[in-house]
C-alpha cells in the first residue's frame, strides 16, 4: 500500500468516542441492545461475538464486545437504509426503491468500509448503482425466511411483526417486544438481528409513540421461533 493511500485511509477516519451501555431488560430467547443517544436504528451486520455494526438516524456505530461499549465511526448526514457486504467490501446503501411488485430495495452505495463499518470512505465509483439489497427479509443457510411485516391501522403505526417462513410453512416469531422494525438481518451462525425504532406502545389500541431509542435484538439461538 503506497504511503498517499495509508494517509488518505487515516484522513478518512474520524475521531471515536466509546460510549458504555447499561441496559438492564433481559429476554429469555433474545439479547436487547442499546445504541446510545440515537432514537432509531436502521441497518445492522457483522456478528455481535466479532465485529458488529449498525446505523441510526445519520451515524454508524460498532461494537466488539457485544454491544457493552459502542464507537461512532460516522456521521453520513443522512440515513443509511441498509449495509451490503459484496467480497471484503461493505457498502453503505443511502435510499430505497420499491418495484413494481411493491417489493423494497436499499440503493445508492456512496460509502464503503473494508473493516467492517469501523471506518467509512466516500465512494464515486461508475458502479454506485450496482449495488442493490432487498430490504425487510434475510435468509439462514437451511433456507429459512425472516422477513418484517410493518403494520399501519387508522393512521396509526402499530407493532411490527416478525415473520418465519421454512418454505411450507408461515408464522409470526412470537418476540417479546413491541416496536417499529426496520431491518432484518442472519449472521453466519444463523442468529437473527432486528433492527428496530424505540417507540413507546400503547396496549390499549396497540399504536406507538416514536422514537425514544435506536434498539437491536439479537436471537440468543439459531432459526429462532420466539
Amino acid at each position: 500500500m503506497s504511503v498517499v493511500l495509508i494517509a488518505l485511509l487515516c484522513l478518512s477516519c474520524e475521531e471515536k468516542e466509546e460510549v458504555k451501555v447499561d441496559d438492564s431488560d433481559t429476554y429469555e430467547d433474545w439479547i436487547k441492545l442499546t445504541i446510545p443517544d440515537e432514537r432509531e436504528a436502521f441497518a445492522v451486520f457483522g456478528d455481535i461475538d466479532r465485529t458488529l455494526t449498525v446505523t441510526t438516524w445519520t451515524e454508524s456505530y460498532f461494537t466488539r464486545d457485544r454491544g457493552n461499549t459502542w464507537k461512532m465511526s460516522h456521521d453520513f448526514q443522512g440515513s443509511v437504509v441498509g449495509l451490503l457486504m459484496n467480497n471484503d467490501t461493505l457498502f453503505a446503501l443511502h435510499a430505497t426503491r420499491t418495484d413494481s411488485l411493491g417489493n423494497k430495495s436499499a440503493v445508492l452505495a456512496q460509502h464503503y468500509s473494508l473493516d467492517t463499518g469501523q471506518t467509512w470512505h466516500s465512494y464515486h465509483d461508475d458502479y454506485v448503482n450496482q449495488y442493490i439489497k432487498q430490504m425487510d427479509t434475510d435468509t439462514t443457510s437451511q433456507g429459512i425466511v425472516y422477513e418484517l411485516r410493518k403494520n399501519v391501522t387508522d393512521n396509526y403505526v402499530n407493532p411490527s411483526d416478525l415473520l418465519r417462513s421454512d418454505g411450507a410453512f408461515s408464522s409470526p416469531v412470537d418476540v417479546p417486544f413491541k416496536h417499529y422494525f426496520h431491518d432484518v438481518y442472519v449472521d453466519q451462525n444463523d442468529r437473527v438481528y432486528v433492527a428496530a425504532s424505540g417507540d413507546q406502545h400503547n396496549p390499549e389500541d396497540n399504536t406507538l409513540v416514536c422514537c425514544f431509542d435506536a434498539l437491536l435484538y439479537v436471537s440468543k439461538h439459531p432459526n429462532p421461533i420466539r
